[in-house]
């Protein structure tokens, strides 16, 4: 707060200094003018948060600088100063854009309080406008990613796309999205969502393997101050954060049994209880959820809840991997070049031809996701203007290779997770790098397969 910059206008040069003196002493950017005139020249050339202005001053008075701040600077909020503090002024200003009034004779803490007020009022005014430009880039980024980030010529993914907009279409239905790592899932949720009618609504993302299993109801839920040791203050749940809007519960089939029953409820209720609350409360969400395993096996294993299977199942969107839909892996290779070339200020490289032929014999146990991080380390290792064979470091066999491979996702991905350790001895953040996933995706992969580090040399 003390890095706002602050205007003082007064007719009264010895006025304006003192609070401008007394300003600066608090750390604050303070400026003063006696004239209107001289005001507006400021703020010219200097952007400022708040202008403190009397309102009796010869020739223009304060009302009409007011009208003229919000006109030509609607930025800038303004403190409004007076010896004549009449309610009917009082009200004239606020109905003027006002933000507060002080009244004369003053002192300098009132200066302060009136100040520290609107700083608070500007913070939220920034947060608020920071979120609106944040779901409108979200919802820009969204309709194109229709077409850019999940593309295909097959039919497979066009099947796809096209019933993840006629899920779009209706408001309510719940969808659940199937296929393995890397396949998009989370991309075709925010599709889902941004294509909707809850498109301006929050579009919320949980781990459900993320979570450990002691928080998880005061993290779905929330809870009140005092409800458990270390509740210090009352903290609202997913289902609240995504009220209105979009909740998207990936891996939802590691959700304990004891969280499934109670989601259950509040899909059936649509009314939430916090940890330690008595009263519920209402909620109104669109419920995503994806999966990459098998949920039908594991309600025959007694490990996922049939009803709430057929609660989140109104429409299954499934994705294939990328091993069966190659016709795409040319027209994605383009798309990630060029993008991720653009991304990182590099000229767009030619592909040769060996690339795609490479690559479309390859078993891609990672899928797309697998494709995308190859192409962006071929762009960082290259050096030349033309991307080779030799730049894609994978190792192909024939067409049939994977018939003679370990096709098991999960047993693949911590044999991979425990070589890049090791070649990392064991650093976190570069064995992340190695992979081609964040740290914290790594940290969430080390939990969900109960995995400890022996040795970190971080």
């Amino acid at each position: 707060m003390p890095n706002l910059n602050i205007l003082v206008l007064d007719d009264e040069k010895k006025i304006t200094e003192k609070i401008k003196n007394y300003l600066i002493k608090k750390e604050f950017n303070a400026h003063c003018a006696n004239s209107p005139e001289e005001a507006f020249n400021i703020m010219n050339d200097t952007e400022i948060d708040i202008l403190i202005s009397d309102i009796l001053m010869p020739g223009m008075n304060g009302l009409e600088v007011l009208k003229n701040i919000k006109k030509k600077f609607p930025q800038t909020e303004v403190i409004m100063i007076s010896g004549h503090g009449d309610v009917d002024t009082v009200i004239e200003a606020i109905r003027l854009g006002a933000v507060d009034f002080i009244r004369k004779p003053f002192r300098f803490m009132d200066v302060q309080l009136a100040i520290e007020r609107t700083g608070k009022y500007i913070s939220l005014q920034n947060q608020l406008k920071n979120s609106n430009d944040q779901i409108s880039l979200i919802s820009q980024e969204l309709e194109s990613k229709i077409e850019k980030n999940f593309i295909g010529i097959s039919s497979a993914i066009r099947n796809v796309l096209d019933l993840a907009l006629t899920a779009a279409a209706d408001k309510d239905v719940n969808v659940l999205i199937t296929g393995e790592n890397g396949t998009g899932k989370e991309i075709i949720a925010r599709i889902i969502h941004y294509s909707g009618a809850r498109s301006k609504m929050p579009f919320f993302p949980v781990n459900s393997a993320a979570i450990p299993e002691t928080l998880l109801e005061s993290e779905f839920f929330g809870h009140i101050k005092g409800a458990f040791t270390g509740a210090t203050e009352n903290k609202k749940g997913y289902m609240e954060l995504a009220n209105m809007g979009t909740l998207f519960l990936d891996e939802i089939a590691d959700m304990p049994l004891t969280l499934q029953a109670k989601l259950l409820r509040v899909l059936e209720d649509h009314k939430i209880k916090k940890v330690g609350d008595v009263k519920e409360i209402k909620v109104d969400n669109r419920l995503i959820s994806a999966t990459n395993k098998n949920i039908d096996e594991l309600i025959n294993e007694n490990k996922f809840r049939i009803d709430l299977f057929h609660r989140i199942n109104t429409i299954i969107i499934n994705i294939p991997p990328l091993r069966e839909h190659p016709e795409d892996i040319e027209v994605l290779i383009k798309h990630f070049v060029k993008n991720i070339s653009m991304r990182k200020n590099k000229i767009t490289p030619e592909i040769d031809k060996s690339v795609i032929k490479k690559l479309m014999k390859y078993h891609f146990p990672g899928n797309v996701r697998e494709l995308k991080n190859m192409v962006e380390r071929a762009l960082i290792l290259s050096k030349d203007d033309v991307l080779w064979e030799n730049d894609f470091l994978i190792s192909v066999n024939d067409k049939n290779q994977h018939k003679s491979v370990n096709l098991n996702l999960d047993e693949n991905e911590i044999k991979l997770i425990k070589i890049a350790l090791k070649k990392t001895s064991f650093n976190q953040n570069k064995a992340s790098v190695l992979l081609g996933i964040s740290r914290d995706a790594l940290k969430r992969r080390l939990q969900k397969y109960k995995m400890k580090i022996v040795k970190n040399s971080e």
